[in-house]
This record gives C-alpha cells, sequence and structure tokens, in this order.
C-alpha cells in the first residue's frame, strides 16, 4: 500500500510521540537578516493547495517542532522565479514546478542542489477539445498552439524526442482556458490539477467526451516538479536545517493525504484567503494532486524521494533533444542525503 495511504488516527498519534529534535544551526551569509529559525521559502506559484502540505505543517507546527518559523513567498504571474529567488539569497528554500526551467537555471551557473520532490511526474500536459484531440506527439504537427511563456521549448522537445518536424503555430496565452473554448487554438498546456476542473465546474464539459488532458510525461517528457532545493553552500553548511525543513513538509504531506478535506479550507481562509479561491475547486485538485505524488520509487522510500539514476535514464533525454548540452552529472544535482537523515525521525509507518 502507498505511503499515502494510511489512517489519520494512527498517523496523529505518531507525530505526537515521535521525537521532537530542532535544527539548530549556525547563521550564514544567505540573505538580508538570514537565521535558521525563519529561513523563506519562495514558491512557484500563488498560495493555494498546490503548497497545502507546507501550510499543514505550519499550522500543525511541525516545523516550529524542528525550530524554525518559515516565511513564503508567492510566486506566480509578476514575481520572480524561486531559482533567481533562491540564487540571490532572497530565499533560502524554492520550489521549482518546471524540470527544464530549473536546469535552465544550473546551465547558467548557479550552484543549485534538489533535495526532493512534491510530484514524482509533472501535473503539466496538453488540453485539447473534441473536434481535435491532441493525444499523441504526431497530432501536434501543424497544430495551433496556445501556451505560456517559455512553453514552446517542451512542445519543440515532444516532437524532437518522437522524431517529428518541428512544425505548428503557437500563440502566447495566459492562464485561463478561455482562449481554447473560444477556438483561438488546438492545444493548450496547462497542468492536471487546474483548468481541466474548470471546464467541468465552469463549463460543464466531461473529460473524456467533451475535452482531453494528456500529460507532458504521456508525451514521452519525463520530469519531477515542484522539486524541493536550495544552494549547495547552505545544503553543506545548514545541514540540519535542510534536513528539519524537509521533515516538516513530509509531515504536513502526509497529514494532507490521511484528510485531504483539511487544507483547502485551511488554505482558503488562511494563506489564500486574499486571492478569490473557490473551496470547491481547492478540494478537487488537492484530490487530484495527491495521485502525481505517486511512484514506485515513493511505494519503496516515501514521498519526496527522487532518484538520480532514473533522472540520467529518462529524464536528461528530453534535455539534450532540446539542445541544453554540458549536463551536470544528476547525482550533482539531485541529493537524497537530507531525505535519508529526514526518513530516520519519521515514526509513521511506511505501508499499512
Amino acid at each position: 500500500m502507498s505511503i499515502l495511504n494510511f489512517d489519520r488516527r494512527r498517523f496523529v498519534a505518531s507525530m505526537a510521540a515521535a521525537p521532537v529534535l530542532a535544527a539548530i544551526g549556525g547563521c550564514g551569509e544567505y540573505g538580508p537578516n538570514y537565521n535558521v529559525e525563519a529561513p523563506r521559502v519562495a514558491l512557484a506559484w500563488i498560495k493555494n493547495v498546490e503548497y497545502a502540505g507546507l501550510f499543514v505543517a505550519e499550522h500543525m507546527n511541525y516545523y516550529s517542532e524542528e525550530g524554525m518559523r518559515p516565511t513564503f513567498l508567492s510566486g506566480g504571474p509578476n514575481s520572480p522565479m524561486p531559482s533567481v529567488s533562491v540564487s540571490a539569497g532572497n530565499a533560502q528554500f524554492g520550489f521549482d514546478n518546471d524540470f527544464r526551467r530549473f536546469m535552465d537555471a544550473v546551465l547558467l551557473g548557479n550552484d543549485l542542489v534538489i533535495v526532493g520532490a512534491q510530484y514524482q511526474r509533472s501535473p503539466g500536459g496538453i488540453i485539447s477539445l473534441a473536434q481535435r484531440p491532441i493525444l499523441t506527439p504526431k497530432d501536434l504537427v501543424g497544430c495551433r498552439f496556445l501556451g505560456q511563456d517559455g512553453v514552446e521549448t517542451i512542445v519543440d522537445a515532444v516532437l524532437t524526442m518522437a522524431g517529428l518536424p518541428v512544425e505548428y503555430d503557437y500563440f502566447p496565452a495566459g492562464y485561463s482556458v478561455a482562449a481554447l473554448v473560444e477556438g483561438q487554438g488546438d492545444a493548450y498546456s496547462a497542468f492536471a490539477v487546474n483548468q481541466p476542473i474548470t471546464l467541468q465546474t465552469e463549463y460543464g464539459m466531461k473529460e473524456g467526451k467533451d475535452f482531453f488532458f494528456v500529460s507532458w510525461a504521456e508525451l514521452g517528457l519525463g520530469g519531477y516538479a515542484n522539486m524541493m532545493f536550495c544552494r549547495r553552500e547552505f545544503l553543506e553548511a545548514e545541514f540540519d536545517t535542510v534536513v528539519g525543513f524537509l521533515r516538516g513538509t513530509i509531515k504536513g504531506w502526509l497529514y494532507n493525504a490521511a484528510d485531504p478535506s483539511f487544507a483547502p479550507e485551511l488554505v482558503v481562509n488562511g494563506p489564500g484567503r486574499d486571492l478569490g479561491l473557490e473551496i470547491n475547486q481547492q478540494k478537487i485538485q488537492n484530490e487530484i494532486q495527491i495521485e502525481y505524488m505517486h511512484s514506485a520509487l515513493t511505494e519503496e522510500k516515501g514521498i519526496f524521494w527522487i532518484d538520480p539514476d532514473d533522472v540520467e535514464q529518462n529524464m536528461y533525454p528530453s534535455l539534450r533533444a532540446t539542445g541544453r548540452t554540458n549536463l551536470p552529472p544528476a547525482a550533482e544535482i539531485f541529493d537524497t542525503r537530507a531525505l535519508q537523515a529526514a526518513y530516520e525521525e519519521i515514526t509513521v509507518p511506511l505501508t499499512l
């Protein structure tokens, strides 16, 4: 049985019995007024249920049990990318929801290290309507593609990996699926935890009949998403802080999986109260995203686990297909030491 499937009462009881370990270290030069008790965390998107585990961990005092009070920096449109914030020292931790964008930051010379991954495969992908379904890479050839800034490189990678001509028309689009519904394009880059819900709840469409969603992973582009990372020197100098934050985060996500109805209410009335979030949408999103945290690896080792060998074999090829060369060995970028240390102090049973 998955680590994500267990009884909430047993989980809460085990948390109460778990030892309290404070992650206290020295104060390095990692940003203005930084100290290990108040790390700043850069998010890639707005404060919604996508980060349920973080907000639950804060609410349930899992971070305070580790001796820290993190501050979460909202992402989204007009906000700096997490890799920029962390590299500049404006945040100590970051969560990036785009594997390729993160690796581009590394290739630019930013010495960043991934210590865990929320999503074992990205919930990003393509929505299309019944009149022109896009279900395979071949279906992309000659289409009118609606996408956010930078998504064209992902489409290019899909076609290149499939040995197909890179031939399609690309039109910039925002985060609303309305342009697709209005017929401005044949395909739209979206997230399984976002726009498909909108099509069902606001437009009354049925997935598999009126519209289709296919993930980038299903189209041949493997990759983690919502990867937790920090600067390499921070990992080495403040290892206990990294372990403590990772451990608190894992506990928060485990609680969320045990009771998926809790976080949406917490987020809508707390961190996201000024964003106009809709509670039903947040509940559906939370249920969907839990499945993206599953993999054979997490079944064996636990959520957030990463595998450098899998990155080399199944994720790097898509980067090379779009001209990203001189990739560093994955073991240098994906570091499992903090995960190993964090799980040594997590007493929740991994199988039930």
